[in-house]
């Protein structure tokens, strides 16, 4: 009887320390996997941002006049519903259909630009060389001309530079920038 006691208390620590030990392995492989599952989800959630437009996302277009030099505009643009979460390659394509290149790509700042070569920038002056006269256009929303004021500024009694620069035309964005190119550089 006393043997058979100790058999069933030998049976009963053998077990015992077995089902221990298999806990214990099956517990460590299971962390392990979730560290594992962790370790990939932080990495992808640290390279996301890096790669994609978010609403947080300044779009900066530029477009580039080059009728006279270069005249650049410059617009802050926020990303719409089709540009979130677009990485790269979409938003070139994207871009690419409305004329633009895109020359900046990050979460942070995206830069597309946009060269145009036979019109003039909206809603600026030019001081353009006419009939021998300095003539003061303003252009519209479109880019069309329309006179603002004649002077009496004759364009031969200027320097060659400035009667070559009045012959592609010399833009302002205001009216008082124009007014004191006017009257510093060209009355003098």
């Amino acid at each position: 009887m006393l043997y058979r006691k100790v058999y069933i208390f030998i049976a009963i620590i053998l077990i015992s320390i077995a089902s221990f030990f298999t806990g214990y392995f099956t517990m460590q492989r299971y962390i392990g996997k979730q560290n594992n599952k962790d370790n990939v989800v932080a990495k992808t959630a640290v390279q996301l941002p890096e790669n994609i437009i978010n609403e947080k996302t300044r779009i900066i277009k530029r477009d580039i006049y080059t009728r006279v030099g270069y005249f650049t505009i410059e617009e802050n643009i926020i990303p719409n519903d089709e540009l979130l979460g677009a990485d790269k390659e979409y938003a070139e394509n994207y871009f690419r259909r409305q004329g633009y290149n895109v020359e900046y790509f990050t979460s942070e700042k995206v830069i597309i630009t946009k060269n145009i070569e036979n019109a003039w920038p909206p809603k600026v002056f030019i001081a353009l060389e006419n009939e021998g006269k300095v003539y003061i256009y303003q252009t519209d929303e479109y880019g069309n001309l329309q006179l603002k004021q004649s002077t009496d500024i004759s364009v031969e009694s200027l320097p060659q530079q400035e009667q070559e620069d009045l012959k592609r035309g010399i833009i302002k964005r205001t009216y008082e920038e124009m007014e004191d190119f006017i009257n510093e550089d060209l009355d003098s």
